[in-house]
């Protein structure tokens, strides 16, 4: 498996999904005043949680060529994801923000709100490239009907379970409903070493909302409704009322609590199935190598049979400074870092999925990621709210009661509602 260059570590743990679930603490290289102010033919570069081999790439292959190309040249910085948000529009206050920078999966709301994000909406209509991404994930950068971002790394959640259990308990079938998920549930509970025989993804960040999410928008659920949020709705019922019946009938347990090190639960045998994407593949790869084998990917999940399925999406994103003195020559090294060849190693080395197209069948996707990819044209995102980051702790910290059955399934969706919309 050293083809696939998967480092021994927790993939959403360590890069794509801290980007995808809040922001950055700062390390690594950081700028010297050749950021948003800098114009001339030199502009600045931040990446949010690379991996060591995709800071080496960026350094000694991506930048230099693109300085041969365009004679511009580029300064690099790096830093872990962490309190990033406030460093990237405090950067953006004091005008010394890099002039291309990644932001994660809901930033692009919370950013272009602050009106830190160049508009480039224009020069996305006059890219030929633009028409090879997902068209969910270039949506994945829109907010009020401009474009302010390109998809550079993607996380698609969908079922992802162990082949050894599922024939165990005698399934041929991968669900493709939610009753189906739940039967499958209900076949593997009492496995051997099975704990619970589902896992909703609870850990000490923003797992269990995430999860909830997933199932709110497979009912068809909206987040917001004339700038309110609609928790409190028949698809938050549904949503809610299936997974705190999870819970409440043992087919999930509310103490499998992943610390961020270490097998997941599905890695360790101690489940047999639950809502995750490439990060869970990783986890396998580092911790369990013998388990990967055993894994199989399934399709988004449905409500019900005659509903559409809805695996949700988790993208980072190339945007450039508002502020940027050099936004031209900060666009033409996003489409270098954005294009087919360069995009493929970020992607990579992201230990991610490549949101483009002609990207779908790239030597280094192995099966398993190629059957999460092939859920990317369904794949859909957490709706655009300059409150997003805030949005997911909060229904976090609300959803812990319900499932463990001290607040009412219509209560907790009221209290959301309430919390968010006071924010």
């Amino acid at each position: 498996m050293s083809e696939l260059r998967i480092t021994r570590r927790n993939l959403l743990g360590g890069t794509l999904a801290g980007g995808l679930a809040l922001g950055l603490s700062a390390c690594g290289k950081q700028g010297g005043g050749a950021g948003a102010g800098a114009g001339g033919d030199k502009i600045s570069f931040l990446v949010l949680g690379p991996t060591k081999d995709l800071t080496d790439y960026l350094d000694k292959t991506l930048i230099p060529a693109f300085t041969e190309e365009s004679g511009i040249k580029v300064e690099l910085q790096t830093s872990d994801w962490g309190s990033a948000f406030q460093k990237v529009t405090t950067g953006a206050a004091s005008n010394s923000l890099a002039d291309v920078l990644v932001i994660g999966g809901i930033w692009t709301a919370p950013l272009a709100s602050k009106n830190v994000l160049l508009d480039l909406t224009d020069r996305l209509s006059e890219w030929s490239d633009a028409d090879q991404f997902y068209p969910k994930m270039l949506a994945d950068g829109a907010y009020e009907g401009k474009n302010y971002a390109v998809p550079i790394a993607a996380d698609i959640r969908s079922g992802i379970y162990r082949k050894d259990f599922l024939d165990a308990a005698g399934i041929s079938a991968i669900p493709t409903t939610w009753d189906e998920y739940r039967a499958a549930g209900e076949k593997m509970k009492g496995l051997p070493g099975i704990v619970a025989p589902i896992d909703l993804g609870i850990d000490k960040s923003i797992g269990l909302q995430q999860a909830f999410a997933q199932f709110f928008l497979q009912a068809g659920g909206e987040y917001w409704v004339d700038g309110k949020a609609n928790f409190h709705s028949e698809p938050g019922m549904q949503a809610l009322g299936y997974m705190v019946g999870l819970y409440t009938d043992g087919l999930a347990d509310p103490n499998m609590v992943f610390s961020g090190s270490g097998p997941r639960p599905l890695a360790a045998g101690q489940a047999g199935t639950m809502l995750q994407g490439v990060g869970m593949l990783g986890n396998a790869a580092s911790n369990a190598p013998e388990v990967y084998d055993q894994l199989i990917v399934g399709p988004g999940l449905k409500a019900n049979a005659g509903s559409e399925s809805r695996p949700v999406a988790w993208v980072n994103k190339l945007a450039i400074a508002k502020n940027s003195k050099n936004p031209d020559a900060a666009w033409e090294l996003l489409k270098f870092a954005a294009s087919k060849e360069h995009l493929s190693e970020i992607s990579r080395l992201y230990e991610a999925l490549p949101p483009r197209r002609d990207l779908a069948d790239a030597e280094w996707i192995d099966p398993l990621r190629r059957q999460i990819l092939d859920t990317a044209e369904n794949a859909v995102s957490q709706p655009p709210n300059p409150n997003m980051l805030a949005v997911g702790p909060e229904i976090n910290s609300l959803l812990e009661p319900a499932i463990r059955g001290s607040v009412g399934v219509e209560d907790t969706l009221k209290a959301i509602d309430a919390k968010i919309n006071s924010l």
